[in-house]
């Protein structure tokens, strides 16, 4: 890590914000993730593929904003935009705009399956209002989830949604192994909230054909945290809801526009009635999107009337305001590019298989996981596909080599997957797999 060449005056403006957090903020964090003392930072600014803190460190950075910064920090196409329209307008209180007209129009373009469209803010909005829809749209109430999934903070979404789900007891677990993954979650919510194993063909079988009567949505990542839905997992669990009249959700929060511009359901093949969208839509300026066929998406319109009519209330205050319309008319231009999505797949492939190679050198017992433009490293000698699969990993030697990373100046989200974005190319590559060498010689 390069630091500023200064006095130790970084070093005392950092520690003093960092008391003003521990004071002002549960936890001195802004939400759940807090690093230990020897790689606490506090980024101020980036550029590209870096970062730098505010004692003047300098890291390649793989958080890339959650996931939301696709194109690398201060893309010259996004800040652009966001600067000619703030000068006009920032926000029009839901009101139909040019800018949001336009998105939808580029959005339901690159997304075969939605014919329409409608935007809020973050991804678990999208999620919440996906899952609002498929109740309107069958009448029913309960939900399938997957067991280790993360919907967003929604209620609905946060069961069995931790990084080692302890409440799943098997194939064909319901809603009697659900386990809240916060405090503050109504336990009649329990009731409405089905879980299987991820790619369980057959247990969400026994939970479909025991539960369709009272199951308005099915709702699925098909990337599931660093693992990949098997393809004929996604395809049957298609089959299944329609056969019930089951609502299928996908929820390409972290795949929308990352993983291809139609998402995970093109790279699968693989339509869902619903989708909720997010993270990379806005290329940083928080924006998300709830998408799907017309009759389902119809339950929105305000001409419908009031519930008895079906009328769902899908909206927020900020609802596709300019400046974020403006941000994601920008980044999507700029994915859409020819060649820049596939060069981007080609950095993540180069780093996983270098850091393979560097692995096989020194006979660890380790697999390089992340499905497309997603990468991380777990401590275990069988492949990983599912909850269990992953809660086996050694999680305490990922953190040590995620600490490690970080050390030496590249920065990852510690005990999470780590993002890839354009601007990620051969000399951070090069940087990165230097970096991981010496974090794995020092496990």
């Amino acid at each position: 890590m390069a630091e500023r060449a200064a006095s130790g005056a970084p070093c005392d403006e950092t520690e003093a914000l960092l008391r003003v957090a521990e004071r002002c903020m549960p936890g001195g964090v802004l939400g759940r993730h807090r690093y230990p003392a020897e790689t606490d930072h506090v980024p101020v600014e980036g550029s590209g593929a870096r970062i730098v803190d505010s004692r003047g460190r300098s890291f390649i950075d793989y958080s890339c904003g959650g996931g939301s910064l696709i194109l690398g920090y201060g893309h010259p196409a996004v800040v652009e935009a966001v600067q000619t329209q703030a000068a006009r307008s920032m926000q029009f209180v839901s009101i139909r705009n040019p800018l949001a007209i336009r998105l939808a129009e580029r959005f339901t373009g690159m997304v075969r399956w939605a014919d329409r469209v409608r935007f809020a803010l973050s991804g678990a909005e999208a999620v919440m209002f996906a899952l609002r829809l498929a109740r309107a749209f069958t009448g029913r109430e309960k939900v399938l989830k997957f067991d280790g999934a993360y919907h967003g903070n929604c209620d609905y979404g946060l069961w069995n949604a931790g990084p080692a789900a302890d409440g799943a007891d098997g194939p064909g677990s319901s809603s009697a192994a659900a386990v809240p993954g916060s405090a503050g979650i109504p336990r009649a919510i329990e009731d409405l909230v089905l879980v299987a194993p991820y790619n369980d063909l057959e247990a969400a079988h026994r939970i479909v054909e025991a539960e369709w009567r009272s199951l308005a949505a099915a709702i699925v990542e098909p990337v599931q945290r660093s693992y990949a839905a098997h393809p004929e997992f996604l395809a049957g669990l298609r089959e299944l809801c329609t056969a019930h009249g089951v609502a299928l959700v996908f929820d390409e929060v972290v795949t929308g526009f990352r993983h291809a511009l139609g998402g995970a359901a093109e790279v699968f093949d693989v339509d869902p009635d619903l989708g909720a969208f997010g993270k990379a839509l806005g290329g940083g300026v928080p924006i998300s999107a709830v998408a799907g066929r017309a009759e389902v998406m119809d339950h929105a319109d305000p001409r419908r009337g009031g519930a008895a009519s079906g009328y769902a209330y899908v909206t927020t205050s900020q609802a596709g305001n300019p400046l974020a319309a403006a941000a994601a008319l920008a980044t999507l231009g700029e994915i859409a590019r020819p060649g820049v999505l596939e060069a981007m797949h080609a950095s993540a492939e180069a780093l996983k298989e270098g850091l393979r190679d560097r692995i096989r050198r020194r006979g660890l017992e380790a697999r390089v996981v992340g499905f497309g433009p997603l990468w991380d490293i777990a401590f275990s000698r069988e492949a990983i596909f599912d909850q269990r699969s992953a809660a086996r990993a050694d999680a305490e030697r990922l953190m040590r080599f995620h600490l490690g990373l970080i050390r030496h100046g590249v920065m990852v989200r510690a005990g999470g997957r780590s993002y890839f974005s354009t601007a990620h190319r051969e000399s951070e590559i090069e940087e990165t797999l230097r970096a991981a060498e010496r974090a794995l010689d020092e496990l």
